[in-house]
């Protein structure tokens, strides 16, 4: 006799959206989904709060454009007194807003599709993101962000020295879920002298990525942008790869260029960290320092195993606070990794890193 599978949690779900098309929308998807149920509807922030309190939901659908109180206040509201997993709704024109919301504590985005045709069609990668923060519990994401308030000091560390010459090291870092804010905090507290180029896989779609680098070159010291294809790695930079594309390197002469490789209908995750990290460890050897962070899923622990087999350094966010553990988990799991830190620590440990090299 067959084992049937235990039937899934319900999930309520609170909506929060000024356009009536919209929230009517999604009720049409959600009909066809029974273990996710619409606890309210609401139309602006004001309206939100309270169903916030009555209903407890599980997860919060947030457009952040809204009268009376927008999604902004809404949002700083709700992660100081009632800490609930929010997925952000907005256009790919909103980049800014987008990454704003997800530093004060919002844990993913979801971008509308150009037609209301195009989400009641494929609403898979809605639901899918649904899914995945409902299981992010609400005590872990207090603590998470919590610690996250009290690590804005600047880190305090010696600036590490000049590297001039051919590149003989790299900084990789992979993140899926809650990763912008910590890249954010990573790449914010490392000084301008960092001796070695960085590269980061982020999981986002094609149209964000832009805007992502833009926003994180303005409050980091390094000159960040997003990768066109091409580029001479340099130190002190850091190159995020776009949406829809993998990052990979090559060697021409004696210097190390970045290259991209378009997204198949296989492929499951792009920018992938598993082929970015593959790619620098096979050209840069034990000259690779491998970052994991937060995220659902597993990618990255074929990459960060590739960089360990050729000698590299390997680091994973810990569970105290990555908004999801997947992704560090999987790495850890498989024994691949050195050192487990939290997100606050990370920065600090990567400068301690490069100041053991000579100028």
């Amino acid at each position: 006799m067959e084992r049937e599978n235990p039937p899934q949690e319900t999930i309520k779900l609170l909506i929060v959206d000024d356009s009536p098309l919209f929230r009517q929308m999604i009720n049409m998807i959600l009909q066809k989904h029974p273990h996710i149920d619409v606890a309210g509807l609401a139309e602006n922030g004001e309206k939100a709060m309270k169903l916030v309190v009555e209903r407890k939901p599980d997860v919060i659908l947030l457009d952040l454009e809204m009268p009376h109180i927008d999604g902004f206040t809404f949002l700083r509201w709700m992660m100081a007194y009632y800490p609930t997993p929010v997925l952000v709704i907005s256009s790919h024109s909103d980049g800014y807003s987008i990454f704003r919301a997800l530093e004060l504590g919002a844990c993913d985005f979801y971008g509308k599709p150009s037609s209301n045709g195009e989400l009641l069609e494929q609403p898979k990668d809605l639901i899918s993101k649904i899914e995945t923060l409902s299981k992010i519990s609400k005590e872990s994401l207090s603590k998470k962000y919590a610690k996250l308030a009290h690590s804005k000091k600047r880190v305090e560390v010696p600036q590490p020295p000049k590297r001039r010459g051919a590149l003989s090291r790299l900084l990789a870092i992979g993140a899926s879920t809650g990763g912008p804010p910590a890249l954010v905090e990573i790449v914010s507290n490392l000084p301008e002298e960092i001796p070695v180029p960085i590269v980061i896989s982020q999981h986002m779609p094609p149209g964000f990525t832009k805007s992502f680098s833009e926003r994180l070159n303005k409050l980091s010291h390094l000159r960040v942008s997003e990768v066109d294809g091409g580029e001479p790695l340099e130190a002190g930079r850091v190159y995020i790869a776009p949406g829809g594309y993998h990052l990979l390197f090559e060697k021409i002469g004696s210097r190390v260029h970045t290259c991209l490789k378009t997204k198949t209908e296989e492929d499951r995750y792009a920018p992938s960290v598993d082929l970015m990290m593959i790619s620098a460890a096979e050209i840069f050897g034990p000259g690779v320092f491998g970052v994991i962070l937060t995220g659902m899923g597993d990618d990255g622990k074929i990459g960060m195993s590739k960089v360990k087999k050729e000698g590299g350094v390997t680091l994973a966010e810990s569970e105290e606070t990555a908004v999801v553990f997947g992704m560090p988990r999987e790495a850890i799991e498989a024994g691949v990794v050195d050192q487990v830190l939290p997100l606050h620590k990370i920065a600090e440990e990567i400068i301690q890193y490069y100041r053991r090299f000579p100028k």
